[in-house]
């Protein structure tokens, strides 16, 4: 076999690879793009944020739900923060019987530093495309993990889930109020005992 056709046979195979090779990359990306699709919606959620001032609020309450079960087996548990008093409620049957309360002495300067931590918290923001409508639809949420309601005076009320974060209305800090409104109750552990509803 002589120089050129040792030559031909060369070029011929190096051909072969870069073709090969274009085939090979072109193949990988067909495949990505069919199995890595990516969804066309962002995973970010966009919040409208709410700068309002919560110093004139006489009254704040926090609620945790538990899971959707036989009406003697549910419990839920409301915290509720005025500048004279918190109260700690424990209930089963879907709210209708008190099962364990307690009541504390309160003071206001207590409760300013309390409502300046929900403010910083960012108690009233909420998740864009959300009205004061979707503020009352927790009801049958997630029914086998917890849902978490903030209300704020009279007026306002926020909510999310266990079950995803962008469920509900609440787009503040809801694990760091929880934790806030639980630390204003001394007794905290042993009224959620035995409740599925610890922190």
């Amino acid at each position: 076999m002589g120089f050129g056709s040792k030559l031909k046979w060369i070029i011929a195979t190096l051909l072969l690879l870069v073709v090969l090779v274009f085939v090979g990359w072109g193949l990988s990306s067909i495949a990505r793009s069919v199995f890595n699709k990516k969804s066309d919606t962002p995973t970010t959620v966009n919040i409208e944020e709410n700068t309002t001032n919560l110093d004139d609020v006489k009254v704040v309450r926090y609620i945790v739900d538990g899971p959707i079960v036989a009406s003697s087996e549910h419990r839920s548990y409301a915290i509720e923060v005025t500048a004279q008093t918190v109260k700690m409620k424990v209930f089963s049957d879907y709210g209708l019987k008190v099962v364990a309360e307690k009541s504390y002495v309160n003071n206001v300067q207590s409760y300013d530093n309390f409502i300046k931590s929900l403010e910083k918290a960012k108690a009233l923001d909420r998740y864009a495309g959300t009205t004061s409508d979707d503020d009352y639809m927790d009801e049958g949420s997630c029914p086998r993990g917890k849902r978490y309601i903030l209300e704020v005076g009279d007026n306002e009320r926020r909510w999310t889930d266990s079950c995803d974060r962008a469920d509900g209305t609440a787009a503040g800090m809801m694990t760091t109020m929880r934790v806030l409104f639980a630390k204003q109750v001394p007794d905290f552990d042993e009224l959620v005992k035995n409740t599925g509803l610890t922190l």
